[in-house]
């Protein structure tokens, strides 16, 4: 069972400068570090990096969300705009990163397939969302799954 949370700042946004914000250095380089420690790996693909996106957005755009943006080398990091608008941005604290919580990023696997990571925050229930969003994020790793399998 989730815990529930309340989030210190939230915010649903279609500006790709608040997400690029939460995913990007100031160089507007992918930060591998932040992503590293906020993201758990869901699952393996057993499909390379670029079909494995493929799939997950395709996916994504039959339940209705929409892609907002590709980030990284070879767009290893989509974020998803949920049905409602935008995507939800979250802090969990005053000096926190801000997290994307449908985001979601893959890398290449030593045996050619490929590693899916979601948001740790997923983890979480957050309160003050919209019931839609906050539905599409509980769906969000089954989503995955079955665009996988």
């Amino acid at each position: 069972m989730k815990t529930l949370r309340t989030p210190f700042r939230l915010w649903m946004t279609g500006s790709l400068a608040v997400v690029m914000a939460s995913l990007c250095t100031g160089r507007g380089v992918l930060d591998d570090q932040r992503l590293s420690s906020s993201m758990r790996v869901l699952r393996h693909s057993p499909f390379g990096v670029k079909e494995t996106l493929r799939r997950i957005e395709a996916a994504a755009e039959e339940r209705g969300l929409q892609v907002l943006a590709r980030v990284g080398p070879q767009s290893s990091v989509v974020v998803l705009a949920s049905t409602v608008g935008g995507t939800p941005v979250l802090m969990q604290s005053a000096d926190s990163p801000p997290d994307v919580p449908l985001a979601v990023q893959v890398v290449r696997s030593d045996d050619g397939g490929a590693e899916v990571l979601i948001p740790q925050s997923l983890d979480s229930g957050w309160l003050g969302l919209p019931a839609p969003v906050a539905d599409e994020l509980e769906d969000f790793p089954d989503l995955l799954g079955r665009a996988l399998s």
